[in-house]
């Protein structure tokens, strides 16, 4: 069947965009011929660590996020110092300092990747297929991980900040993830993330992300909050400080699924960034959705760190492939 002329020009442009928005897909299969056992090993590997600690997967998920939003996917977190930062680097700043975990786990696959084949996986994949496998180790959705990241050789403590915080709003969460070109839908989505781990008091119960018992100075609670679920918190977090910890998704820490939204609906929501999802209007709607429709949200949750997961690649030209994952290479490698 022949066609015309402008509509072949068409049909062109539309290819060639195509191929555009598929790079990172198009990616996924950049060890197939280089290691291509790197995704089983990274998995086993988690397997291994999670078996010992079931609290690690929700670890490397949130490691990964935490990476993507300083600086881009490039395993800057990682870093225990850098030529230009010195010691002042993302893994130290305020926001990771108390919740990142998971290096040791990276190191070891690491390590097992350099011996089956040198130089070739980077730690910034290594850290995206670790998020991936680590939700599926607790019941959610496989999805495929673009790869071909390198890893940056800079990481600012500084830069951390643009981490979001416990405290934030609605409005404001949704303008931190608008800065990082991720959606609404990506926010909500995302966040469900927290049907995972568990936090520890201060980051609910004290200072400035206190909802417990001085919420925006306020002398009271938050009023969003349970009251059952309230009491509960206090008697876990006294006012004079403790080192308890409380799991994000109240009855399911262990479990990838969709009771944090539900968690939300019952006024349940551990942090105050949670909760606000479900008092906004620009996200409730998101939220009631997620709750009712389990399939959707494990479908919803894999396109969502795809889409994370793309935020500012590093390059041969601005990156390098890392021996360790702690570190820069003392000679940058050159692939």
């Amino acid at each position: 069947m022949a066609f015309p002329k402008r509509a072949t020009v068409s049909i062109l442009v539309v290819v060639f965009l195509s191929l555009i928005s598929s790079r990172n897909v198009l990616a996924s299969h950049s060890y197939a011929r280089t290691c291509p056992n790197a995704e089983s090993i990274i998995r086993d590997t988690i397997n291994e660590h999670a078996s010992r600690d079931p609290t690690i997967p929700a670890g490397l998920i949130r490691l990964h996020f935490h990476d993507c939003f300083v600086n881009g996917c490039d395993g800057s977190i990682l870093l225990d110092s850098t030529p230009t930062d010195g010691t002042n680097v993302e893994k130290f700043a305020p926001p990771n300092r108390d919740s990142a975990r998971g290096f040791e786990v990276i190191e070891d696959a690491k390590r097992r990747l350099e011996q089956a084949c040198p130089g070739i996986v980077s730690c910034a994949d290594t850290v995206a297929i670790a998020a991936r496998d680590s939700t599926v180790k607790m019941g959610g959705q496989h999805y495929i991980v673009a790869t071909g990241r390198y890893d940056g050789r800079v990481s600012s403590l500084q830069l951390a900040t643009n981490i979001p915080s416990p405290s934030m709003d609605a409005s404001t969460l949704i303008e931190n993830f608008k800065n990082q070109g991720l959606s609404v839908q990506d926010l909500v989505v995302l966040s469900g993330a927290h049907t995972l781990g568990t936090s520890k008091c201060n980051f609910f119960a004290s200072g400035r992300f206190d909802r417990l018992y001085n919420f925006r100075n306020t002398s009271r609670g938050d009023e969003t909050v349970n009251p059952a679920y309230l009491q509960h918190l206090r008697n876990r977090c006294p006012r004079e400080g403790s080192a308890n910890t409380v799991e994000l998704d109240k009855g399911s820490q262990f479990s990838f699924d969709n009771s944090y939204f539900k968690n939300l609906e019952r006024r349940n929501g551990l942090l105050t960034s949670d909760q606000v999802l479900f008092e906004s209007e620009r996200t409730s709607g998101l939220v009631r959705s997620y709750a009712y429709n389990s399939r959707q949200f494990a479908s919803h949750f894999g396109q969502s760190m795809v889409r994370m997961g793309s935020i500012g690649w590093k390059t041969k030209e601005n990156g390098e492939i890392r021996t360790v994952c702690n570190a820069v290479n003392v000679n940058k490698h050159k692939l």
